[in-house]
């Protein structure tokens, strides 16, 4: 009787251990797949803010770009702006200058310079034309007797800050030395002329920068 409640009591523990270790295995499962459904879990937090983070900095990136675009822009524009302030004021003072300059004693002898050199590059013309403003016809006489062996016909130009224009017909050249010509080249170039030049085009309006 003894050993048979010796042999119940083992049986016994041995199924007591097999259900504790049966729980354990399923603890242990449990805990697992816990740990497993945490871990998924997490990695979904992590991920969703990973993503939240990564946009805000997309974000952020693309609104402060957008306010550099559009500082840069208003520099630009001021600075178009302010260049067209300037070119407008050298342009009025050179105008002013040249006026000056064309009632000075120096201007006829100017004149002549330039006559003499416009019959250089029209070399071999026997006739040209003569086109002064009207403003310097009576510069017209001295110009032309100064060269008699070339024709000269005087005629009305339609340029207005003085030099002239000459041209030959016969050789289908033509010379310009008008103050006129020179002050568009001058606004042409204003920007790099006066170092006011900008790096690119203004993105509105089609203004040029």
């Amino acid at each position: 009787m003894s050993d048979l409640n010796t042999k119940i009591d083992r049986f016994a523990a041995a199924i007591v251990a097999e259900a504790t270790a049966d729980t354990d295995r399923a603890l242990a499962e449990l805990s697992q797949r816990r740990s497993a459904a945490y871990s998924a879990a997490e990695d979904r937090v992590l991920g969703d803010v990973y993503r939240y983070i990564h946009a805000e900095v997309a974000r952020v990136k693309t609104e402060a770009g957008r306010q550099v675009s559009r500082h840069m822009l208003e520099n630009k524009r001021t600075l178009y702006l302010r260049r067209e302030e300037i070119a407008a004021e050298v342009c009025g003072e050179v105008r002013a200058r040249l006026a000056a300059y064309t009632a000075s004693p120096d201007y006829p002898r100017r004149m002549a310079t330039l006559y003499a050199d416009a019959l250089a590059v029209l070399a071999g013309a026997d006739e040209v034309r003569l086109f002064l403003r009207p403003a310097d016809a009576a510069l017209a006489a001295a110009l032309t007797a100064s060269h008699p062996q070339v024709k000269a016909q005087v005629l009305e130009g339609d340029f207005l800050l003085g030099g002239l224009i000459a041209d030959a017909p016969a050789l289908g050249k033509r010379v310009d030395a008008t103050f006129d010509s020179s002050m568009e080249e001058l606004s042409g170039h204003f920007a790099e002329l006066f170092g006011l030049s900008l790096s690119g085009e203004m993105d509105e309006g089609g203004e040029r920068a």
